[in-house]
């Protein structure tokens, strides 16, 4: 599994085997015209998590510690703490490794933006917008009417290889969920029968708080909800699932050519924020899964 060969590699770069206590080293938008405006501010909508401003590395070494329902990171002899001081607790122990890397890989300075599963963490743990995991799924399904399959060119050219590359990820969602929901030609949202938005929404409840802040975070990257269930439900890579939301551009850098580092630097971002966003569910999904199977 995706998961485990994920957990294993950090347990090759940490020298660790799991158990007992000791350490181991180691948002919504609903705009009825609305896509053109989310084309335009793609690059700098993305939200940023909870996280504190950039600073110089302070500790030397990074450890795990915990047992089989609450794993802690700890930078030299303290305890990584949340910008609003809770002491930061993860349930998973993949995870826990996961966080623990990313405060080991780096160097000089510390910056947080790029440290994208310690800021998922941080906010399912500090929770600053108070929200329930009912209120992440509403905010994640406010994404749907807008979301980038939905919306066709009419360039006959950007719009035969839309279909190409969209329509069979359209289709099994439509499968999955019994739903038959189609692209938009207009500016106008798609049309989702509520019976079909409450479907995906039990459907988005099902996970625990953790991986519904992962969805959401997914969502809010690629701008699409199709897209992020197809990778969760590892139908596409993360990879792949950036390139498709990135589609149009792509084929317009492929005609016109690209702006020398820019379109690549904003391609890398997206795909490391969906990247961090589908592990992060993966690891609290196998979690569950691990503690389901072991009963």
């Amino acid at each position: 599994m995706f998961t485990s060969r994920v957990l294993s590699s950090l347990q090759d770069v940490f020298h660790i085997e799991q158990g007992g206590n000791s350490h181991h080293n180691m948002r919504g938008l609903w705009w009825p015209v609305a896509h053109q405006l989310l084309k335009q501010t793609a690059r700098v909508t993305l939200p940023r998590r909870f996280l504190p401003e950039a600073r110089r590395r302070f500790y030397k070494n990074v450890t795990v510690a915990g047992n089989g329902g609450i794993y802690e990171v700890n930078l030299d002899l303290h305890k990584l703490k949340t910008p609003k001081g809770h002491t930061l607790q993860i349930p998973n122990y993949g995870l826990a490794l996961a966080v623990a890397q990313e405060w080991a890989a780096s160097k000089d300075k510390i910056v947080p933006s790029l440290m994208h599963l310690t800021g998922l963490s941080y906010t399912v743990i500090d929770n600053p917008n108070h929200e329930t995991k009912w209120d992440t799924v509403h905010k994640t399904l406010e994404y749907l009417d807008t979301d980038t399959l939905l919306f066709r060119e009419e360039s006959e050219e950007l719009n035969t290889l839309q279909a190409k590359e969209w329509d069979p990820i359209l289709a099994w969602f439509n499968q999955k969920f019994d739903a038959d929901i189609k692209p938009c030609a207009g500016l106008f949202g798609a049309d989702i029968p509520d019976p079909v938005r409450e479907t995906i929404r039990r459907y988005l409840l099902s996970y625990d708080v953790w991986a519904v802040n992962g969805f959401l975070y997914g969502v809010e990257a690629l701008k699409s909800v199709i897209l992020t269930i197809a990778a969760a439900e590892r139908k596409i890579t993360a990879e792949k699932a950036a390139f498709l939301s990135r589609l149009e551009l792509e084929y317009q850098t492929s005609h016109w050519g690209s702006v020398e580092w820019a379109h690549d630097l904003d391609k890398q971002e997206v795909t490391a924020r969906f990247s961090a966003a589908l592990l992060f569910i993966h690891f609290n999904t196998w979690q569950a899964t691990t503690k389901h199977k072991a009963k």
